[in-house]
């Protein structure tokens, strides 16, 4: 390097005008969009869930439960076993597509939430997801028994 390019960059500022505005715009940017997504979710109270199975064009709903009129809709029986353990809440099995594969959904009526309590798969993402408990929580799905359990006001969308 020459002595005249050292020269010039060491006269040279770290930061001209147009550098800032930059700056300052990908930082208002950033602060809207968190405002956006984190101020207006649907955090209104869970009013039905549904449960799936399959994904894409294959993906049909095998079970709703709306906790407003407390009713269980099994649409397909193969699919859904239902109990009624003693100490309340609705317990659901739902059997996947290959031999043995089982996952237990636990309905609980009073706190208003769903979770998955076990399964057979061997990553078990399903049971470490957290529980349904308003209509902005994430859904549950078990990729391995292609299953998905989500708040009812998005079972029109299609999970590819």
């Amino acid at each position: 390097m020459s002595q005249k390019k050292v020269e010039q960059v060491k006269a040279d500022k770290g930061f001209r005008i147009w550098d800032l505005a930059v700056y300052a715009a990908l930082i208002a940017l950033i602060v809207a969009l968190f405002i956006a997504f984190v101020f207006t979710r649907d955090s209104s109270p869970l009013t039905s869930v549904s449960v799936s199975i399959g994904f894409g064009e294959e993906q049909r709903t095998v079970c709703t439960y709306n906790f407003t009129t407390q009713s269980l809709n099994v649409i397909d029986d193969s699919v859904i076993t239902v109990n009624y353990p003693e100490d309340g809440g609705i317990e659901l099995t739902f059997h996947g597509e290959g031999e043995g594969e089982e996952n237990i959904i636990f309905i609980d009526t009073r706190n208003v939430s769903v979770s998955v309590t076990q399964a057979n798969c061997p990553a078990l993402d399903c049971v470490y997801t957290a529980a349904i408990t308003n209509n902005s929580s994430l859904p549950i799905i078990c990729s391995t028994h292609r299953m998905i359990i989500r708040p009812d006001h998005v079972s029109g969308s299609v999970i590819q």
